[in-house]
């Protein structure tokens, strides 16, 4: 396949149409995007959206089967050159393999953002990776490479991806905003537990003069839409959490979301990530002392704030923009040759390879 010509790709993922703009930021519309910058047709198919409209009751369970139906009358019509699938649980194996015996010639991969270390992820991934040429996702490592094996090797190759950024969506240079509204700012769960609640808190109350601005986590409320982004763009500086940070290569993609949108972001220091982002474009932490201490310092050197905040904007546009990532992907599924040096391309774990 000439991955170089205009192809016609099939995007079966999440795009959340009936939440009326709430998550245009998402992962699935910015990476159709992507496709579409590299001069590609890539057709949206809503999965969950699709069920609930096949419904009666307007139930993704009750239009589970229906919207199978709809799917594989999508894929005869549109005859795409490319089929890529993202978080897409409703879709059935029946309907992957019946996709795979009507149009063998035609690649199919899949990207999934969410952590490995959920066991019913990757029992998700194992069921699939048998119809899939390739998987993609934001997780590396060993839990990475373990993904798809048996007896014989690998059902697929398997690679690692960073969340990505589109410009159009990650729009924002808080680093130029003389009219901030916060110092530090986090949008995210706290999932109960003592110690994440604990660290916001001391953030929170125990360093002078930082207003700290917390979304959804603290009993606060949750925050969607242009009015995220808008907080984004209206503080000097973000808080990335993710909830284990010894996975190889994982983060939320708030990381992402922050730099793109230009605040000074702090983030555990996390194996693979350091090879993307620089301490000169991230200020990674190592404990709850160490970040507490740094966040003190930007605060009172906003300078120093803002030099690493275009920095790590200008590498997140550059690194992880979503006609980058869009790129690897073809490239790896269709076994084309790299175009460039992608940082993560050591983590590439071919198909039927049993080491």
């Amino acid at each position: 396949m000439n991955i170089s010509q205009p192809l016609r790709i099939l995007h079966v993922a999440n795009f959340e149409r009936f939440k009326y703009g709430q998550w245009y930021m998402g992962l699935d519309s910015k990476l159709s995007y992507g496709f579409v910058q590299l001069g590609h047709c890539a057709e949206p198919f809503s999965h969950r959206d699709v069920a609930r409209a096949e419904s009666l009751l307007k139930s993704k369970k009750g239009g589970t089967k229906k919207m199978n139906q709809r799917l594989l009358a999508m894929v005869d019509n549109y005859q795409p050159d490319f089929i890529m699938l993202g978080h897409s649980e409703l879709v059935t194996l029946d309907t992957l393999r019946q996709i795979r015996e009507r149009y063998p010639q035609v690649p199919v991969a899949m990207w999934y953002c969410d952590p490995l270390f959920h066991e019913h992820g990757v029992e998700l991934l194992n069921s699939r990776t048998p119809f899939l040429d390739a998987l993609f996702t934001t997780t590396g490592g060993p839990l990475l490479e373990a993904i798809g094996k048996n007896a014989s090797g690998r059902d697929c190759t398997v690679a690692h991806i960073p969340n990505w950024v589109y410009s159009g969506a990650e729009s924002g240079t808080a680093f130029k905003n003389d009219q901030l509204l916060s110092d530090l700012v986090f949008a995210g769960s706290d999932y109960h537990e003592p110690e994440r609640q604990g660290l916001l808190k001391q953030l929170r109350d125990d360093i002078d003069g930082v207003n700290f601005r917390i979304f959804q986590a603290l009993d606060n409320p949750r925050i969607h839409g242009r009015a995220y982004y808008e907080a984004l763009e209206s503080s000097l500086m973000g808080l990335s959490l993710s909830r284990r940070v010894d996975v190889d290569w994982y983060s939320s993609d708030r990381l992402q979301q922050m730099l793109g949108n230009g605040l000074c972001t702090f983030s555990p220091r996390t194996k693979g990530l350091e090879q993307l982002f620089s301490d000169q474009e991230v200020v990674w932490f190592d404990s709850g002392a160490d970040l507490v201490d740094k966040v003190a310092y930007y605060k009172a050197h906003p300078e120093e704030a803002r030099a690493i905040a275009e920095a790590g904007w200008r590498k997140v546009h550059q690194n992880c923009a979503a006609q980058r990532i869009a790129c690897f992907i073809l490239e790896v599924t269709c076994q084309q040759p790299l175009s460039e040096e992608y940082e993560w391309a050591g983590e590439i774990y071919p198909k039927g390879k049993a080491g």
